[in-house]
């Protein structure tokens, strides 16, 4: 090359350098967006190795200078970053810059050409990508392992390094960590991470170590284990230091990484995983949560087999021993960014894990993705997903922080990150307000409806205070008042078009179920339950649907309780859609082999055991919890835990979805409480025998709204009938209450994901109707009563909801599973209840045969032929009412007839108003019915008799003994006939 012509070369560089210059801001932000100024240095993250956040990569703002501490990259100008952001030479940089810059090279304004140096090819048009300079070589090759570089050129020797090998133990990279002096106002010592991999001059062959990353598709650590163990499962995270902890903590698992931290899981190739059973272990913060949270959907398409998140709430607690006996106290820490590598600081050991997963709170199931408009289903874990702040004029939300942007001047933190996801209203249209999320210094996500009258309060502090209570914290080094009022214009001025509809139950709402995490199903809008003083069932999950179906759901085929109470739970969400009301099973009996394990079974479609309830409550207290539980199960235990005072109207109450009318302070009516849901129940006893006991009043209602199910399966092992394999019912128990700790919520979301496809609803609605008619012709004879067909419309509904979700791959059973079991159990409740028929009227029957027999001459006064007292009669205590007994040799048949007369008063309150028997309304109805009361000529069931005149009664209900037996008699030939 000529003196000119490299002169020209010099000129058109420094022509270039010094254009650039004043075009920084725009230079950057083609290159380099999303940067932020520190004093007089643009500070972005190297998008050469995927940094996971800014800090080692800066640009001088004065001369263009530009390096990067973590690796030594370095340029002096702003040509030589363009060449190093895009990978080429800077001649093709210079012909780039000046493009972009509107500068003529010479060639084109009529000058000398200048062309790069001889030995280099000139540069190939922008449409076709340039080869590049280097590339690299994996596995290394085994000449250059001898020169690996010990030590970095500016931070020295690393305080560990990582080789990632493949799985035949070659070498693929090195990544070394550093630690360097703790950063102004810090404690800890800074960490830089620097790869180290081999490449090759492309043009030469020639070859060196250098300080970068591969490009993607990057390995995983650990590769050469992971062959050698391929049953072995999987826990990955988010380091190298955090993998090597959980190897220890984790000793049967494989344990790996990707390189280059949270942001770069995309670029990581993560095949070798495939058919695996895979365990995310995330740092405890919001960028490590979201990131696995992220990485599971992608495993999933890459076919693992499972794929599970660790729970990192109950890591704040403190490693301790009970003898031999891993343990824990209170006390213990777990910060914010924490990982692996600090438990196994804090002397956790791998029996520690073990006794949390037979706890069955180690492990959670990732959030599902979304299907369709104003679905969610979303982790109830610490640092769950941010929503997307909307946007308010003058303001910008930052990972750091709020800041007010004003025209001029630099932009004020006014505080922490605080998001405002929607404009609120109640479903009147009442209520407005704004929701809100941010993150307190704990790292626990906050969510909160701000009503908008509490944005005009003096000072908005009806606002302001419950934010800061929350954790929110405005920015230290402003002064209290000026922070405020920026935070009260940033929530004032919201212009966001965000909409959400604040609701106060869970359950359906249109087409969207909506549970504690979130809502499924289509909805117009966004749901947001507000209800904070309501007790929300804790409904969540761990494990996977094929664990609860391995675990659970294949031991109940054979056991026809346990599989109606787990179809109870399913059919809960289908009454609101059929338009059914509430009602339950009640499990019964003396066995104590397995009542509170059903229970327990049944809950596992929603969440964790603790989701059994004691019927040791208050009636306002179960009204408070079964309005929580619309929509779903609610599972009591032990009746006799309830006072017999209560129990009666407390199950009219649940059955009849309806809570108590009351009043305010001020007079008015509160809001009444609405419910719809399915019950289940165990108790040694009935509901009448509970009730018998303590003299309560029984009505035949309470029954048919808690149906009772015998709870001896007649198979000489309690409710067991099938023991799938195990030693005894005991053993069976003992499996299904452990694996109930383990697996459970995921037929929930399942089923409700299932149940809101398109048409499903409607598919349901459709279904509903023939399958409850086939159900009675297949178990209710012709003549079957009313109170038959109601009860049996309620195990049809169960055998509905078990047959569906065993169609929609909930339940792993085999067809007709469900329908077999409510069958067997309807039918156990028909023979304890003596029938189909109308039991009403044999109890009233019954029981006025039981009083003639028991009390018929002790407390009924003999008359005489005229209808007079007896003088020589016994007197009569307590009596009850009067008898004349006909000569047998004056009567028809020559049979005695005895006519017995009653006083309304005595029959109101001392025949029929005894605890346990029907009301006076309800015998009169049955009496009259069968033919036994005398009527009188209008047809009133109370009569006059001529020549009786005693006690004051000038009427009385009046029959005869042959009469009643008669009745009685017919009403058992028909009981048996339809039997």
């Amino acid at each position: 090359m000529s003196q000119r012509t490299q002169a020209d070369l010099t000129q058109r560089f420094d022509t270039c350098k010094r254009a650039a210059l004043g075009e920084m801001d725009r230079i950057l932000a083609q290159w380099l967006p999303g940067g932020q100024t520190q004093k007089r240095e643009y500070v972005v993250k190297n998008p050469t190795r995927d940094d996971s956040h800014a800090g080692s990569f800066s640009v001088n703002l004065d001369h263009g200078g530009w390096y990067d501490f973590a690796t030594g990259d370095k340029g002096g100008d702003l040509v030589a970053l363009v060449a190093y952001v895009e990978h080429c030479e800077q001649y093709a940089a210079l012909q780039r810059m000046e493009s972009f810059l509107g500068i003529e090279p010479p060639d084109h304004a009529g000058g000398h050409a200048a062309s790069p140096p001889a030995a280099r090819p000139p540069a190939k048009p922008a449409s076709q990508p340039e080869p590049p300079e280097w590339e690299p070589v994996v596995p290394v090759p085994q000449a250059a392992l001898a020169s690996i570089p010990s030590a970095h050129p500016k931070h020295g020797e690393p305080w560990k390094r990582w080789r990632y090998l493949d799985s035949a133990g070659h070498l693929l990279m090195i990544v070394d960590r550093h630690h360097l002096p703790p950063a102004l106002g810090q404690t800890k010592p800074s960490k830089v991470f620097s790869p180290l991999t081999w490449w090759r001059r492309t043009a030469t062959g020639e070859g060196k170590w250098q300080r970068k990353g591969l490009p993607d598709p990057r390995p995983l650590l650990n590769l050469d284990r992971l062959a050698a163990n391929p049953g072995a499962p999987v826990v990955v995270c988010e380091g190298e230091k955090s993998a090597d902890a959980a190897a220890d903590l984790m000793p049967e698992y494989v344990a790996t990484c990707w390189p280059n931290g949270a942001q770069s899981a995309s670029k990581a190739d993560w095949t070798p995983l495939a058919g695996r059973n895979v365990v995310l272990w995330p740092d405890n913060d919001q960028a490590g949560i979201e990131c696995m949270e992220a990485l599971a959907t992608r495993l999933q398409s890459v076919g693992v087999a499972s794929v599970r998140l660790m729970r990192l709430d109950h890591f704040d607690r403190l490693a301790d021993w009970d003898g031999e006996q891993a343990a824990f106290k209170e006390g213990g820490e777990w910060q914010e960014h924490d990982d692996a590598a600090d438990l196994l600081g804090r002397a956790w050991s791998p029996l520690h894990l073990t006794a949390l997963a037979s706890q069955g709170v180690l492990f959670r199931d990732p959030p599902a993705p979304a299907k369709g408009k104003g679905k969610t289903k979303s982790s109830n874990q610490k640092g769950k997903r941010r929503a997307a702040a909307q946007h308010t004029p003058g303001f910008e939300v930052r990972d750091q922080g709020v800041y007010a942007i004003p025209e001029d001047g630099e932009p004020r933190r006014v505080c922490d990150r605080l998001n405002i996801i929607a404009q609120t209203r109640d479903e009147r249209g009442h209520n407005w307000g704004l929701l809100v999320e941010f993150t307190d210094p704990d790292g626990i996500a906050k969510r909160w409806n701000i009503p908008a009258e509490a944005l005009i309060s003096e000072g908005a502090k009806d606002a302001i205070s419950p934010l800061l209570s929350m954790g929110l914290k405005l920015d230290p080094k402003r002064p209290a008042r000026l922070g405020k009022n920026d935070l009260i214009s940033y929530l004032q001025g919201f212009a966001g078009s965000e909409r959400a509809r604040l609701v106060d139950r869970l359950g359906w709402h249109g087409e969207a179920y909506l549970l504690p995490s979130g809502s499924i199903g289509q909805s117009g809008e966004a749901l947001e339950f507000v209800n904070h003083g309501a007790e929300l069932p804790a409904i969540e999950t761990a494990g996977t649907l094929a664990d609860w179906q391995q675990h659970i759901g294949a031991l109940c085929p054979g056991n026809d309780r346990l599989v109606l109470c787990v179809c109870a739970a399913l059919a809960g969400p289908l009454l609101r859609v059929l338009g059914l009301e509430s009602g339950g099973f009640h499990l019964y009996g003396d066995s104590s082999g397995g009542k509170t394990t059903h229970l327990q079974a049944a809950v596992s479609v929603y969440g964790a055991p603790k989701l059994v309830r004691s019927w040791r409550s208050t009636d306002n207290a179960l009204e408070s919890i079964a309005a929580a539980h619309s929509d779903g199960l609610l599972a009591l235990d032990e009746i006799g835990m309830c006072s017999p005072r209560i129990i009666g109207e407390t199950v009219y109450m649940l059955g009849n979805g309806t809570g108590k009318a009351r009043a305010n302070d001020r007079g008015n009516g509160k809001p009444v409480r609405h419910w719809r849901l399915l019950f289940l129940s165990t108790g040694e006893k009935t509901l009448e025998q509970h009730m018998d006991e303590a003299n309560q009043m029984h009505r035949t209602g309470m029954d048919m709204r808690m149906l009772g199910v015998p709870a001896d399966a007649g198979a000489g092992m309690g409710l067991f009938q099938e023991l799938h394999g195990l030693a005894g019912p005991d053993k069976l128990s003992d499996a299904l209450k452990a694996s109930v700790a383990k697996y459970y919520g995921t037929p929930l979301v399942a089923w409700l994901d299932s149940l809101t496809q398109p048409d499903n609803l409607a598919h349901v609605v459709r279904t509903y109707a023939p399958t409850l008619a086939r159900f009675e012709q297949e178990t209710l004879p012709d003549k079957a009563s009313g109170q038959a067909h109601r009860a049996a419309s309620r195990f049809a509904l169960a055998a509905l909801a078990g047959e569906l979700a065993t169609d929609w791959g909930v339940t792993g059973w085999e067809r007709y599973t469900a329908w077999g079991a409510a069958k067997t159990c309807f039918a156990a409740w028909l023979a304890e209840r003596g029938g189909a028929g109308d039991q009403e009227g044999t109890k009233v029957l019954d029981a006025l045969c039981h009083l003639v027999e028991t009390h018929g001459d002790a407390r009924f006064t003999r008359l005489g032929v005229n209808y007079q007292t007896d003088a020589h009669a016994p007197r009569t205590p307590n009596r009850l009412g009067w008898r004349r007994t006909e000569d047998p040799s004056t009567a028809n048949d020559f049979i005695a007839v005895t006519t017995y007369f009653i006083p309304p008063a005595t029959w109101g309150k001392d025949v029929w108003g005894r605890p346990g028997m029907p009301s006076a309304r309800q015998a009169n109805k049955v009496l009259k019915e069968h033919g036994v009361l005398q009527l009188d000529h209008e047809g009133k069931t109370s009569i006059k008799v001529p020549g009786l005149k005693v006690g004051g009664a000038t009427r009385f209900y009046t029959f005869t003994d042959v009469d009643l037996y008669r009745a009685r008699r017919a009403a058992n030939d028909e009981q048996e006939q339809v039997a």
